[in-house]
């Protein structure tokens, strides 16, 4: 079945200021290999010539509009944001990393709009490399700037049919212009390209159908730059696919660890930690004041900065230990959330961000006990022990936690100042309907009651002691795996919980491949689960090290037609 494809699209380059010239297809890319695979999910076209397990299906994917930005900044040597008014991604397991980004109508014209802002940027910007000196043919100093560019767009060499079908369009847009015209018109064919647009999996031109294939070397390179930095080869990878060298899974870790210890690698391990667990809202979190008077926009701007700048040490200072995620009695804060936390005292606070380590009190402990999680996985105006047990057990647990029938409401109890928020649940929940889903959600969310809805920490609700008594039940909910109280108990549970321990790799398998665990994975999550990973504090750098060196990451099964 063939589902969710990008259409191949055809139309006209055009210049501003110059009057409309050749047609150009847009994607570089043939229109087979896109109808093929493009943004598509499950089998093409008949049987498998090979067996499901043998290998993922090939693809193509779409740059998000932040791997978009890094992609252009890399052909213009300059940082680009344009991208960030492109129309968002949409989240798939709760990643935006996924294989089924489209290009919509709306995304389209954005694209092409930032093709033009960006030739007209470039030509100046690159004016270098098309310059001609004595000696030179114009024609030779066009072929010298479309192999240049055009390798740093496309992330690989410029075929030779690549490079006659732009050389003829520089030399149609300098008709009448300059070499700067023609460079300006290849450049926004460029940035209008497929091949800049997609990433392609998919191994040979002369591979069978049907067949399992390694992926080219400029492939790998690709794949593994995104993957660990979120934007396109260096020059380092680039000369390392060029000699061949990445089909080895010793120099495809050693470029890994190389490129963990860029600025970009740390952003892009915050950007799988905050997805993960399902962060990336918090800077539109709202509360009602009423209820909780110390919300304000400036309060939430410290509770984003808190969420950064813990994982940032996380990530710098323990290679993304999942333990230390959970486990750090320390946080960074600034006075705000300093006050908020009970007066915590900040040691060597930062002038620009005003940011301080601080040593947490005991109900606090990791991530999962900031004010920013909390108030994520909580109402308008209360707390919630369904949305925060659900979030333990689908993002830490990788449970399963099927929508409620469609003949039971969902909205919360209404507020009372008789009732403890647990009693309101309890009562709400106490559905048989309900009974085989809230009988592993409500102990684990219960258990997370010390913390109100913005994440401040309490013991009484309405006049009543809170009950913050918890329990992780088994999956079949007959089993009862361990009782904790309060949140900091959890996080104290968890960082030693196996199944915690095997949900990472999964979650970081999703993310880092853009899709589903699939069957010829089991040996990689295996691996990872067994290898360095698990015995090193749950180093989430580990884990990437296992997916990069696995055959997960370079086969891929192409269409049988």
């Amino acid at each position: 079945m063939l589902t969710a494809c990008a259409p191949v699209v055809c139309q006209a380059v055009r210049v501003r200021g110059m009057p409309d010239i050749m047609p150009l297809r847009r994607f570089y890319l043939s229109s087979a290999l896109v109808l093929s695979a493009s943004a598509c999910t499950g089998n093409i076209g008949g049987q498998d010539a090979a067996p499901e397990s043998a290998a993922a299906p090939a693809r193509v994917r779409r740059l998000t509009r932040d791997e978009y930005n890094k992609s252009a900044s890399a052909v213009l040597g300059t940082p680009v944001d344009i991208a960030q008014g492109f129309a968002a991604e949409d989240t798939i397991l709760g990643f935006s990393t996924h294989e089924r980004l489209q290009v919509t109508s709306l995304l389209a014209d954005q694209i092409d709009t930032a093709a033009v802002t960006l030739a007209e940027q470039g030509k100046s910007q690159l004016s270098d490399l098309y310059a001609c000196p004595k000696g030179k043919t114009q024609d030779e100093c066009a072929r010298s700037f479309i192999q240049r560019v055009g390798e740093r767009a496309f992330r690989r060499p410029v075929t030779a049919e690549e490079e006659t079908d732009l050389l003829a369009l520089f030399n149609q847009g300098k008709q009448g212009g300059t070499m700067e015209t023609g460079a300006e018109l290849v450049l926004q064919a460029l940035f209008s390209s497929a091949s800049f647009l997609y990433r392609t999996e998919l191994g040979p031109d002369n591979a069978r159908k049907g067949q399992v294939v390694e992926l080219t070397a400029f492939e790998v390179a690709s794949e593994l730059s995104f993957m660990v930095t979120g934007g396109p080869p260096d020059a380092t990878l680039l000369a390392a696919a060029k000699a061949g060298t990445l089909s080895s899974a010793d120099e495809r870790e050693a470029q890994a660890r190389r490129l963990l210890k860029t600025e970009a690698a740390q952003l892009k391990l915050r950007q799988f930690f905050i997805e993960w667990l399902g962060l990336g809202g918090l800077s539109k979190v709202n509360k009602n004041n009423l209820v909780y008077p110390d919300y304000s926009v400036d309060f939430r701007d410290s509770m984003v900065r808190e969420r950064d700048a813990f994982i940032d040490a996380v990530v710098k200072d323990h290679a993304g230990s999942v333990e230390e995620l959970l486990g750090a009695k320390y946080s960074f804060v600034d006075e705000t959330l300093a006050n908020f936390y009970g007066g915590l005292d900040r040691t060597n606070v930062d002038g620009d961000t005003g940011l301080g380590r601080v040593t947490l009190p005991p109900e606090r402990q990791g991530i999962l006990t900031q004010a920013g999680v909390m108030s994520t996985y909580a109402h308008f105006d209360s707390s919630s022990p369904i949305k925060r047990g659900k979030f333990v057990l689908t993002r830490m647990l990788c449970r399963t936690v099927p929508p409620p029938p469609a003949n039971v409401p969902t909205i919360p109890p209404a507020l009372s100042e008789d009732a403890t928020t647990r009693e309101r649940f309890a009562a709400h929940t106490n559905n048989p309907a309900c009974n085989s889903c809230h009988r592993t959600i409500d102990p684990m969310g219960f258990g997370m009651e010390d913390f109100d809805g913005l994440g401040q920490h309490r013991t009484e609700e309405n006049g009543k002691k809170v009950d913050a008594n918890g329990a992780v039940i088994a999956a079949d909910g007959t089993t009862n795996l361990g009782t904790f109280t309060g949140g900091a108990q959890l996080a104290r549970y968890l960082t030693t919980s196996d199944e915690l321990a095997n949900c990472v790799p999964l979650q970081f398998v999703r993310y880092a491949m853009g899709r589903d665990e699939h069957a010829s994975d089991t040996e990689l999550l295996a691996t990872m689960r067994t290898g360095p990973y698990r015995t090193d504090h749950l180093k989430i750098t580990e884990a990437l090290v296992s997916l990069v060196r696995s055959a997960s990451f370079t086969q891929r099964r192409l269409p049988t037609r």
